[in-house]
């Protein structure tokens, strides 16, 4: 199944497969960035909201330009999604990185996340060429999280401990430009 992916931004038909992805038992993890606050759970305007994104545009105040796309399978089923961040702020350092990836819960283990990071870091190297190294973070005991980032290249530069008490792992993948 991870051999078809392919990332893209959402259409008039996906309405149905994307609200099946963000309904699906996310426990508390953000899915659809700014589905809520910006576009008010309108599927018309979050589509439309989402290009705009990778220009700066209709972002809340401190937020990056992100380009934010969704992977479907040879189905058309969305399986995942990865927000791309342009630039990195001092938060973003320590948490976030450039590249935060999710897989729809009854997709995972299949290998996706691996193959969204890949497809992730090919489209860094292409389309956002001032970026020749990407960082990545996962919280410390995340173990899918940190083989999917170290079967892309990544190497650990060191483990934080942030405010909350939570440790994060935070790893760089040189790109090959």
């Amino acid at each position: 199944m991870k051999d078809f992916l392919r990332l893209g931004y959402l259409d008039p038909n996906h309405e149905k497969i994307f609200l099946n992805a963000v309904n699906s038992d996310w426990q508390g993890f953000p899915f659809a960035h700014y589905w809520e606050s910006l576009a008010n759970k309108n599927f018309e305007r979050y589509m439309d909201l989402l290009p705009g994104f990778a220009q700066g545009k209709n972002l809340p105040e401190g937020h990056v330009p992100c380009t934010f796309l969704f992977a479907f399978n040879s189905n058309e089923e969305i399986v995942g999604r990865v927000s791309i961040r342009h630039e990195l702020t001092d938060a973003l350092l320590k948490d976030g990185g450039h590249i935060g990836y999710a897989v729809v819960p009854k997709f995972r283990r299949n290998g996706i996340a691996t193959k969204i990071l890949e497809l992730a870091l090919k489209y860094v190297a292409t389309e956002l060429t001032d970026i020749d190294k990407v960082l990545l973070t996962c919280d410390e005991g995340n173990i899918g999280s940190q083989k999917t980032i170290e079967k892309n290249g990544g190497e650990l530069q060191d483990i934080l401990d942030l405010e909350d008490g939570k440790k994060k792992r935070r790893y760089w993948i040189e790109l090959n430009q």
